[in-house]
């Protein structure tokens, strides 16, 4: 590890992977090439029927390989959350990338500056740079092989946080099949968390046919799900507090 800070942060760094056998491995090495050493990495093969476990197994002691029956990405992270011992918890998808500095930078920022008194955050997330994968036919996506503009990444692979902050916010949400990030950081913003991006770009989400929604039918339905838990959690925080509508009942 790089830096007197860096000496005593212990972070996990959870890959949650299912049927990941074609990208988990590139997945590992970006991760095993950081600047920064993660005490920990950790694949929750989420009931895989290729060759996922065996990819990640090929690292040796480097990664310890978590199995479980099929449960959803949800329940692999939580997994591989209560499976860690780092203080620190980053999560990366199979099939994405992290740029060499990923958890260096976003360290320092989540360390903060002691000169000037502030308060340092408590969540870190970095840009994200999208990528087409080889495979993905052009015409499945208006992208160039490398995207140059990044984007702001609320994304759970561009994410470093502390674990007290993890276990405040919650688990997440392991009833739907998509949109669990999005319900779980409407509740780091509903608990005011301090969160702050990184000026770089830390994190290459790779698009491919399976993560492109061109097979998930339940897209709309799911984040209407999480709307509804948004909405239902402000109105007993407004109830709680004896304000709102509901008040009055």
């Amino acid at each position: 590890m790089n830096g007197p800070d860096q000496a005593h942060a212990a972070i996990s760094v959870i890959i949650p992977a299912y049927n990941s056998e074609a990208y988990v491995g590139e997945a590992i090495t970006s991760v095993l090439e950081q600047t920064c050493a993660a005490v920990e990495v950790i694949v929750v093969d989420d009931g895989s029927t290729d060759g996922t476990s065996a990819v990640a197994a090929s690292f040796g002691g480097l990664v310890r390989v978590v199995s479980q029956a099929n449960a959803g990405c949800a329940a692999a992270r939580n997994r591989g959350v209560r499976d860690s011992i780092g203080d620190h918890l980053a999560f990366l998808d199979a099939d994405d990338l992290w740029t060499a500095d990923k958890l260096a930078v976003q360290l320092a920022l989540l360390e903060g500056d002691a000169t000037t008194g502030a308060r340092a955050p408590e969540i870190v997330f970095g840009h994200v740079v999208q990528f087409r994968s080889p495979e993905l036919p052009v015409e499945a996506v208006h992208l160039p092989e490398e995207a140059t503009e990044p984007i702001v990444g609320h994304h759970a692979g561009s994410m470093l946080l502390r674990r007290e902050t993890f276990d405040a916010i919650g688990w997440f949400t392991e009833d739907q099949e998509r949109g669990d990030f999005i319900d779980w950081f409407a509740r780091a913003l509903e608990q005011q968390r301090r969160i702050v991006v990184a000026d770089e770009a830390l994190m290459r989400r790779r698009l491919h046919v399976s993560n492109m929604g061109l097979t998930a039918r339940t897209g709309p339905e799911e984040y209407a799900k999480v709307l509804r838990r948004v909405i239902e959690r402000r109105r007993a925080a407004q109830r709680d507090a004896g304000t709102g509508p509901d008040a009055l009942e």
